[in-house]
């Protein structure tokens, strides 16, 4: 059994997990973690592992209070083993893309291509090819930076919270705001999906993160939604390590 951890950059997402296997999710923050790490060992006393992938603002204490309290403390970056062939030009792949290209792999069918899409603070799009190559992808502002863009660099725009949209025609300029930022960025993951399926006839997609529900009501491709893609994709980084 295994703690497996995931801090973003609004909250911390934690799961107990054996055999690939989801027991229980929990979500927190740095003031809260402490008390809600001895509360699940107490609850599971036979949790002796923790993985971990750290996109956030995690304190180092934090850190050791891991270190001090488990027995391995698995960490995904970009020194660790990979199921897949990295292709990125940059030595700066995001831990959280690592783990959702990883989920991604453990649980898509053989000889597919892959379009992993995230949608949280940020949009991410990651491409692997049915060789399982990864190649890379996109980055795009997500409905929250959408929201606050308009606010923040207009004198008059407020700012709103998202919510699902009905009508491409905004009559308001509440209504106006939510159409441009919720239907402009449906439109916009469909054309990417389109984009790749110009090439790949059997394109497997992945639409994860805190704000794939919302967008999922204005979708209407066909994929997986996976609300905990990154978790598993967490746990399977680790197996896949140890088991070398």
């Amino acid at each position: 059994m295994i703690l497996v951890i995931d801090i973003g950059n609004t909250s911390i997402k934690m799961a107990v997990m054996d055999q690939g296997n989801i027991y229980k999710v929990l979500r927190t923050d740095n003031k809260s973690f402490e008390s809600l790490i001895q509360k699940t060992i107490k609850q599971y006393p036979a949790i002796e592992e923790a993985a971990i992938c750290n996109v956030g603002s995690f304190p180092e204490e934090l850190m050791e209070l891991l270190r001090t309290t488990f027995k391995t403390v698995f960490e995904v970056n970009n020194s660790i083993k990979l199921p897949f062939n990295n292709h990125y030009q940059s030595l700066t792949l995001g831990n959280d893309r690592i783990a959702l290209v990883a989920g991604a792999l453990s649980t898509a069918s053989k000889n597919n291509a892959l379009l992993v899409i995230d949608a949280g603070t940020c949009v991410t799009y990651d491409y692997v090819d049915e060789k399982e190559n990864y190649f890379g992808g996109a980055i795009s502002p997500g409905l929250r930076l959408r929201y606050e863009s308009l606010h923040n660099f207009t004198a008059n725009l407020p700012l709103l919270h998202s919510e699902h949209v009905t009508d491409i025609i905004g009559n308001t300029t509440q209504t106006s705001i939510h159409s441009g930022v919720v239907n402009g960025l449906s439109q916009e993951i469909k054309g990417v999906i389109k984009q790749y399926k110009k090439s790949n006839k059997n394109l497997e997609v992945f639409i994860t993160g805190g704000d794939s529900e919302l967008l999922i009501k204005q979708l209407k491709n066909r994929f997986f939604a996976t609300p905990f893609l990154m978790l598993h994709g967490i746990h399977y980084l680790y197996l896949f390590n140890k088991n070398l």
